[in-house]
């Protein structure tokens, strides 16, 4: 056992084209490998020659520039400090628009209402139905079972789950990616996917698993495919250091730096 050791991964994106869209003899797209690591719920997300680095910490997400050699210190990354800014953005907006003239009134109020109907469509809620399967799959030698997503009645995602006992450093995989529930685009982080502003950690533990594999659906075909892979512990000396000599600058708020 390394002392003060952490788990390293892989995650492999391949985007899939299962209705023949590229031309038959284009080759197959590459998937896109991004290395990982996680010890104590805190997560790294990204190779030392990476041109961008991802530290998850204590709330706060540190987006490291390698080019640049510049730490960008985002404090209000979470999901609830986004939706916090958003209604926030709309108070202000609304009180602006009551103590405009009756001449810019109506402009003001309609940028409040376009504002507020920003916000309602992030925090809105999205029914998922996760079902297991009878089905059982291997990715790298480890024997999985399928879950099944389903939103509005059309399944979304399948996802090949290892309970975390067989899988190297399974329990701090997932309370890396626990951690990365917390944020704005955690689900892109963890999973390679989009769940917008809606806590979907309780989903996912409720699979009491890992999932080594994940198929993305669209109109009934695979689009994507995400792949965890190549796990092991490893050495966390120096992982959670901002890199010495980088420029450290806070912000933007998120809710810019997300959109820009």
């Amino acid at each position: 056992m390394l002392a003060h050791a952490g788990v390293a991964y892989e995650v492999a994106v391949r985007p899939v084209d299962e209705n023949n869209l590229m031309s038959a003899a284009a080759p197959a797209p590459a998937a896109v490998v991004t290395q990982y690591f996680v010890e104590g719920g805190k997560i790294r997300i990204g190779a030392a020659n990476a041109k961008t680095n991802f530290l998850f910490k204590d709330g706060v997400m540190y987006v490291i520039d390698n080019p640049s050699r510049v730490v960008h210190v985002l404090k209000h990354a979470t999901s609830a400090q986004v939706v916090a800014h958003y209604l926030e953005t709309v108070k202000q907006l609304e009180e602006a628009a009551a103590a405009a003239s009756p001449e810019e009134r109506p402009a003001a109020q309609q940028k409040a209402d376009d504002m507020r109907a920003v916000s309602d469509r992030l925090r809105e809620a999205v029914p998922r139905d996760f079902r297991t399967t009878s089905r059982f799959e291997s990715v790298e030698g480890r024997a999985c079972r399928v879950w099944e997503e389903r939103e509005g009645g059309a399944k979304r995602l399948e996802l090949c789950v290892a309970p975390a006992a067989t899988v190297p450093g399974g329990t701090e995989i997932l309370n890396g990616m626990k951690t990365l529930s917390q944020f704005r685009q955690g689900c892109d982080f963890a999973l390679g996917v989009e769940f917008g502003l809606s806590d979907w950690w309780p989903d996912l533990a409720s699979l009491n698993g890992v999932p080594l594999l994940i198929r993305e659906y669209k109109y009934d075909s695979v689009v994507s495919e995400v792949m965890l892979m190549a796990m092991h512990e490893a050495p966390a000396a120096s992982k959670w250091d901002l890199p010495a000599g980088y420029a450290i600058q806070d912000g933007p708020e998120y809710a810019l730096w997300y959109m820009r």
